[in-house]
């Protein structure tokens, strides 16, 4: 009973219900609280507590780690550096993009590795289940420690829980489906063009009859939104009645993105069956679940569900952990859903890696009655079958043929090559002259120079527009990425030298914080604006001379706001790579640090590469890219082994 009084501070920040407004951990504390943190870790000594020092100095962990496990260690009864060493772990794991920390890698999460200093695992365990603080899968405790030794706080615990418990009772849910009526539609949205190979957007089209949950993995021009606006045409032209349907994507440029491509693609659809489907409007997942900011809460939830018959969300990948847990509590069971998104590209900002630990079995291989109920449907023989498949593998499909980049593209011959992680075809490629790839080794002044004379060619035409939407039109052509904020190379940097050039070429007044033509980002929620974390905007005169801020909407119109009235944001001549996703631009300045840091990795890379459409600009020193392309990233969860179960 220690924590039952004590347990409120704790639960605000780590406890059962996730805040909707702030779902990740606030990352700092006030110097105060810093330094009596520091204070009273020092007064209990001890060698791990000397890591923990070593730790908060090098920033593995935050002030609020430690708050955290000196607040379990007090309540527990008294001193337990094993307790406070693995509460402060876990909560900086969290912080660091995990939903939990296996005891074996905690030495992981610090840059000075201490094996020698951790503890065993088997002994830590040990002491940790002697502790009030710790309780096992079923029980209610600030932390959670499963039979794998991965340990919990406890709401990302049960949250990891309801999530696979929803999608598996989805995942096996019978569904009944009038098979020659279904061939028929199927053969008239995709004809057969190639009878020896087999049509993935076929087989994904009859899967989302069969299944009530869909998961769609593709690279960038795979066409998942293609296929998505032909199983929109197949579902409605199945049902008896209209279908209510929602479009949803984590950020409002990805929902305007999704938008235009179903609408793209529905103009070239030959369906002879008259459907009555008409194109919902994408909106953001917090406008779709009506986040309410003054409650911090959300509108529709398991009392008060959504009013869909199928919903469809884009970047997937993008969606963290906690987020999900919301969408799927607002989702009646009746409602089919379909995740879109790359597998291989960045996980989410905040914790958990879910699309990536959902397709993580998947290589297009279902169970024997599936893939018959396929080949009635589609006439096809799906290539992979078994009867050893998960109980998620038969809702999920993975786009394996691009459209988008043909076989002498250097945009897609790298991507490839950097997702494989072979070096030798990195490197293979870099030295080969293609028509859409541009790789410039420089360095110090040189490097500087040319990046001028880049930044006056990219930004001349936005800059120079003569309207705010050619503005955009222009922004679309053409943006700077970096792999990091701070440095020359940062985003910070080069936003900095962007504003320069761009005020000595005369084509900017620079020397204040708002003038006609800078992009600008946002940083922060503003929800009562419908203002998103990486929304882009620009700031340019209305008809009336007024300086406003424009940004895009989802139905592709342009809202004005007052400069002074915009959360906080920064300049985006350059924005980072996790910023870009979910856009895409006909031709990208790909930019990378000139020293090695441990953000750069393989799925930042190919995130990076695949945001260019038409033409790609590498500049980077080819050292960088061997390291960084070997280091993949991996976030410690138990999803897997919760949909296995």
């Amino acid at each position: 009973m220690p924590f039952r009084i004590h347990l409120l501070s704790f639960s605000a920040r780590y406890g059962p219900e996730p805040s909707a407004r702030n779902r990740r951990i606030h990352r700092k504390t006030s110097t105060g609280t810093d330094r009596a943190s520091r204070q009273m870790l020092h007064g209990t000594g001890g060698c791990m507590n000397k890591l923990l020092q070593q730790a908060c100095s090098q920033g593995d962990i935050q002030p609020l780690d430690l708050e955290i496990g000196l607040f379990l260690e007090k309540q527990s009864g008294g001193r337990n550096p094993e307790l406070l060493l693995a509460a402060a772990l876990a909560s900086a794991a969290v912080g660091s993009g995990h939903v939990c920390l296996p005891l074996e890698q905690a030495g992981s999460l610090l840059v000075q590795k201490n094996p020698d200093r951790l503890p065993d695992p088997g002994s830590w365990r040990k002491i940790l289940f002697a502790t009030s603080a710790v309780g096992r899968p079923g029980e209610t405790a600030p932390l959670i420690l499963d039979q794998k030794s991965r340990l919990y706080l406890y709401r990302f615990f049960q949250a990891e829980q309801r999530v696979a418990k929803n999608l598996k009772t989805r995942a096996m849910a019978v569904t009944t489906v009038n098979t020659n009526k279904g061939r028929q539609l199927l053969a008239q949205l995709f004809p057969q063009q190639n009878e020896e190979r087999i049509n993935d957007q076929h087989i994904a089209a009859a899967l989302a009859l069969l299944k009530p949950l869909l998961i769609i993995s593709g690279g960038p021009g795979t066409g998942k939104t293609w296929t998505v606006a032909r199983i929109l045409a197949l579902m409605q032209a199945m049902s008896e009645t209209p279908l209510r349907v929602g479009l949803a994507t984590p950020t409002g440029k990805a929902a305007a993105r999704l938008q235009e491509s179903i609408r793209s693609a529905e103009k070239n659809m030959d369906l002879q069956t008259t459907t009555t489907t008409r194109l919902p409007q994408a909106q953001t997942l917090h406008r779709l679940l009506g986040y309410r900011p003054m409650a911090d809460d959300f509108s529709y939830n398991a009392d008060n569900p959504l009013h869909l018959d199928l919903l469809i969300v884009d970047e997937a990948s993008m969606i963290d952990l906690t987020l999900m847990d919301v969408l799927l509590a607002a989702l009646p069971s009746s409602c089919r859903l379909i995740l879109l998104g790359d597998r291989h590209q960045l996980a989410s900002v905040e914790a958990g890696s879910l699309f990536s630990d959902l397709c993580a079995d998947s290589e297009n291989c279902w169970s024997p009655e599936l893939c018959q109920q396929v080949e009635k449907l589609t006439g096809q023989t799906p290539a992979g079958k078994s009867i050893q498949v998960s109980r998620i593998s038969d809702s999920v499909i993975t786009l394996q043929t691009g459209f988008r980049f043909h076989e002498k593209s250097g945009i897609g011959t790298l991507a490839a090559a950097v997702n494989s992680g072979r070096l030798e075809e990195v490197e293979t490629c870099l030295s080969m002259e293609f028509s859409d790839l541009q790789v410039q080794y420089l360095s110090g002044s040189d490097r500087e120079q040319w990046l001028k004379e880049q930044i006056l060619k990219g930004y001349r035409a936005m800059v120079g527009a003569r309207s705010v939407e050619q503005a955009f039109a222009a922004m679309e052509g053409f943006r700077l990425l970096c792999a990091v904020r701070k440095g020359t190379a940062g985003v910070e940097g080069i936003n900095n030298l962007a504003e320069q050039v761009l005020n000595q070429a005369g084509l900017i007044a620079g020397d204040t914080d708002f003038y006609q033509g800078k992009p600008i980002i946002i940083r922060r929620n503003q929800y009562q604006m419908q203002l998103f974390n990486g929304d882009t905007g620009i700031l340019w005169n209305d008809e009336k001379g007024s300086l406003k801020a424009w940004f895009m909407q989802p139905d592709n119109h342009l809202h004005p706001i007052t400069p002074a009235r915009l959360p906080e944001h920064d300049a985006a001549w350059a924005i980072t790579i996790h910023k870009a996703q979910g856009s895409e631009f006909n031709q990208v300045l790909l930019l990378l640090p000139e020293k090695d840091s441990r953000v750069l990795s393989r799925e930042l890379l190919y995130t990076g590469i695949t945001r260019a459409k038409n033409h790609l600009i590498l500049c980077c020193d080819p050292a960088l890219l061997s390291p960084a392309v070997c280091r993949k990233t991996g976030r410690y969860s138990g999803m897997a082994d919760q949909l296995q179960q």
